[in-house]
């Protein structure tokens, strides 16, 4: 008895050590945490040791006033807008040129910095602040925590914060607030910055935390617009407006995956980006005039090759004996194919072109439910002067004379025990190409089909060529599944043919089962295109347009061409559709709009049932750092499952978890988090408060302590979660779902 007495005083004192908030009571719901030190506030009452005054430099003749004039007054503009102490031991001011030149200033001493990004006209651009004292001590386990700051504190600072930040006639909008939990959680707030009150193409981020502001950034830091801002008046009304957007929208009929193994025919929309200007009236095609000024440039690419691995010389072995499982393992092996067997096959197909090339190792992958054997096989051959495959000739010459290795690399993949082919590509030591070496559509075609009917019949008998938009437009040739007529993009063979040598450089299947819904009854394209206009929102803002440098007049525009630009932009009232990428498209049957759920654009949850419910001002602070249930509804007193408890707790180790997020992915990201195990996984088990308790302080920094007591198996969870404030009244009745946010909450706000 003295032992276990001992044992319990020794785990009190443990607790005591490690929950600095067992000293006091719990603070009551909507109670904030105010931290000890508030430093970087944007409006602080009372002074402080340092005040940073409101100065100002001697005014100069404009005529004399030189560059560190100018410098010095913009300095001490951020400062004062920044409330930027004097403590700082060292300050470096670097300037760059460019569309918009701006100064990069960086404030340091041997514990702080902060770097602050202006322009000439005191726009601040970006701010990042960092300290010593933002480093803790991290449990990298289980360790969620509120902020220091509670979110209505935070968006009141941000408010603050971009009033100030922000010139007129800027304003901000904030879109989004994510929260960051942790020891050193914070708040982000995300929006668009505001001109005339209309939305810009400039967006923001801020950050806020117990300290104040940490970081503040605009999307035009590095390259802002030049030109007058036109003004917010448009002559042409958002009817006329909406006409125009309309008729540039275009459907396509296809099936679509619903990620559970089925799919349903719906109208997607492939229509470019377009807007149209509020003064004119034109419809405009953004993409197209981007690249008419040159700013669709083709991407440029290269590899680098790696040596491969010395072969280790195997350890000698020990005796010893093969269980069953990996016997059963090693079955799976009986009938597979060698390298050898494999490359023989694959040398059949002609079209590969492997005549030149050799073996160099052939490797095995099982699936991990000791299924299917992938082989994966490496060539290798020597580009030479003889056959440059499509390169140029000079830069095979230039590489040759640097002593380079021009090493062609072909991998391939195939089913181990059919000798199916599953993928196909190719890696040349060249980049640029030779533009006279070229390939009509139609051979490219050819050949392909020419391929497939060889390597993958089968498949391709159910596909045909993808007219839809966007495939087909570059070298790969696509073909995708056909069912009823339609395309469904989601099975697809792709086939990219060598121009040179007509053979194939990459080939790669994508080929699921799939349970197509019905086809009959579609709803006209029209009604589809009637009901995609309906679910968008026609919006008056200023948008990024691009401007040709080379054929336009003025200093600035011959100044940036000397440095080497092509186009630049300036903003313009246009008229556009707000948020199409909400919009996912029409059900082919029932006409109905399809737009992302909720709970995919945010991690904020809104309930409708907590109107007296117990505890509702902590279940909203959860909800509020997206920790919760999807549907609207928290439906407190419903007993919590398995399922449910392990979405929480994912949730508050900062990970988002869709409702349709399968059982195997929750236990896979839970099961090594050390929530639960495969062996207690029962998703629709009801969970009892100790067993949520147990979930909870497991994977935590209590866990071992916890563990000390394994006399009686819950004594140590249960004296650690009175610590910290947790109901253990009823450790085995259901936990609901109230008491189980009651449990996290006092758990998270230690």
């Amino acid at each position: 008895m003295k032992r276990m007495t001992a044992i319990i005083l020794a785990l009190l004192l443990a607790v005591s050590l490690s929950v600095p908030a067992l000293a006091s009571d719990s603070p009551e719901d909507g109670d904030t945490q105010t931290p000890t030190v508030t430093l970087w506030q944007p409006e602080d009452p009372e002074p402080t040791e340092t005040p940073v005054e409101e100065t100002e430099v001697p005014a100069e003749d404009p005529d004399t006033a030189g560059m560190d004039t100018a410098l010095a007054e913009l300095v001490l503009q951020v400062k004062n807008t920044l409330a930027v102490d004097d403590d700082y031991t060292d300050l470096t001011n670097d300037f760059y040129d460019g569309v918009t030149p701006y100064w990069s200033l960086c404030w340091s001493d041997e514990t702080r910095q902060l770097n602050v990004n202006v322009r000439q006209d005191g726009t601040i651009l970006s701010v990042d602040r960092w300290t010593d004292s933002a480093r803790t001590d991290r449990f990298y386990g289980f360790d969620p925590a509120f902020p220091a700051l509670r979110r209505q504190e935070a968006e009141e600072q941000a408010e603050q914060w971009l009033t100030k930040l922000l010139p007129e006639p800027e304003t901000a909008r904030i879109d989004s607030v994510t929260t960051v939990l942790g020891a050193n959680g914070n708040y982000r707030f995300a929006g668009t910055v505001e001109k005339n009150g209309l939305p810009s193409p400039i967006t923001f981020t801020l950050c806020i935390d117990g300290t104040g502001l940490t970081s503040f950034y605009r999307g035009d830091c590095y390259a802002g617009y030049v030109g007058e801002l036109p003004a917010p008046e448009a002559a042409v009304d958002e009817a006329a407006a909406a006409e125009g957007l309309t008729g540039a929208v275009e459907l396509e009929l296809q099936w679509v995956s619903d990620g559970e193994g089925g799919a349903s025919l719906r109208y997607v929309p492939v229509w470019p980006d377009t807007v149209v200007d509020a003064q004119s009236g034109e419809t405009v095609d953004m993409d197209a005039l981007y690249a008419s000024v040159g700013g669709m440039g083709a991407d440029a690419g290269g590899y680098m090759k790696t040596a491969a691995p010395a072969d280790a010389e195997a350890p000698e072995a020990e005796e010893a004996s093969l269980t069953e499982m990996e016997l059963a393992s090693i079955d799976n092996y009986g009938d597979v194919m060698t390298g050898d067997e494999i490359d023989a096959s694959l040398r059949g197909l002609t079209a590969l072109g492997l005549d030149p090339f050799t073996l160099q190792r052939c490797s095995y992958t099982m699936a991990g439910d000791g299924g299917d054997v992938t082989a994966s096989l490496r060539y290798t051959a020597p580009m030479t002067g003889d056959e440059l495959y499509g390169y140029s000739a000079e830069g095979f010459d230039f590489s040759s004379g640097m002593d380079l290795d021009l090493i062609i690399y072909k991998s391939i993949t195939v089913n181990a025990r059919t000798g199916a082919l599953k993928s196909v590509s190719t890696t040349y030591p060249l980049w640029e190409k030779d533009p006279a070496v070229t390939m009509t559509q139609a051979v490219r075609e050819r050949a392909a089909e020419n391929f497939l009917s060889l390597a993958a019949p089968e498949l391709a008998a159910q596909t045909k060529l993808c007219t839809l938009k966007g495939y087909n437009e570059a070298d790969a040739v696509t073909y995708a599944q056909v069912h009823e007529g339609y395309f469904y993009p989601g099975n697809y063979l792709s086939v990219t043919v060598n121009p040179s040598t007509g053979t194939v450089d990459d080939f790669s299947c994508v080929w699921e089962d799939v349970t197509f819904g019905p086809a009959d009854e579609i709803v006209t394209e029209q009604d589809a295109l009637d009901a995609y206009a309906k679910a968008l929102d026609v919006t008056l803002g200023y948008v990024a347009w691009p401007v040709d440098v080379t054929v336009t007049d003025g200093d600035l525009y011959a100044k940036l061409l000397e440095q080497g630009y092509t186009y630049v932009e300036e903003l313009r009232l246009a008229y556009y559709y707000d948020a199409p990428e909400r919009v996912l498209g029409v059900d082919g049957v029932t006409g109905e709009a399809v737009t992302v759920p909720d709970e995919q654009l945010s991690r904020v949850f809104a309930y409708d049932d907590l109107a007296d419910a117990p505890g509702k001002d902590r279940i909203e602070t959860l909800a509020q750092a997206g920790i919760g249930f999807a549907g609207g509804s928290f439906r407190p007193e419903a007993k919590l499952t398995q399922r449910e408890a392990v979405t929480l707790l994912l949730q508050a180790d900062g990970e988002t978890v869709l409702p349709e997020t399968e059982d195997d992915d929750l236990l896979a990201r839970a099961g090594w988090r050390g929530f639960v195990t495969a062996e207690d996984w029962d998703p629709e088990a009801t969970v009892t408060c100790m067993g949520f308790i147990r979930m909870v302080l497991g994977p935590s920094r209590y866990g071992d302590a916890a563990e000390l007591l394994n006399d009686k198996a819950d004594e140590g969870y249960e004296i650690i979660a009175k610590a910290l404030g947790m109901d253990t009244s009823s450790p085995d009745e259901p936990a609901t779902h109230a008491a189980a946010a009651d449990i996290l909450y006092q758990f998270m706000d230690r």
